[in-house]
């Protein structure tokens, strides 16, 4: 694993990492390689309900309208949680 950060805790992916990352996960979720380690390592823990998180609940949901996703490097140790929710009048789709 990867050094922790400065307050001592696992390493923190930065925000031109997450923006890398969801554009990989945009383009392919079954492909998103990490930063920093590299094509096979990422691992999608879950989806969580973007509503709810807005109301401190993390409740499991699938891929299907607004969601999260919980991203972690096996290699690195680092998280990301990509807020894949849209606006109302939003139609895109993000996977």
């Amino acid at each position: 694993m990867s050094d922790l950060n400065e307050t001592g805790g696992p390493p923190e992916f930065n925000l031109e990492d997450g923006m890398a990352l969801a554009r990989a996960y945009l383009a392919d979720p079954s492909d998103v390689p990490c930063p920093h380690c590299g094509p096979n390592t990422i691992e999608v823990v879950c989806f969580l309900d973007a509503r709810s998180m807005e109301h401190g609940a993390a409740v499991p949901t699938s891929p299907d309208g607004d969601y999260t996703v919980i991203l972690y490097c096996h290699n690195c140790g680092r998280a990301a949680a990509l807020d894949l929710s849209r606006e109302d009048g939003d139609n895109r789709r993000a996977a």
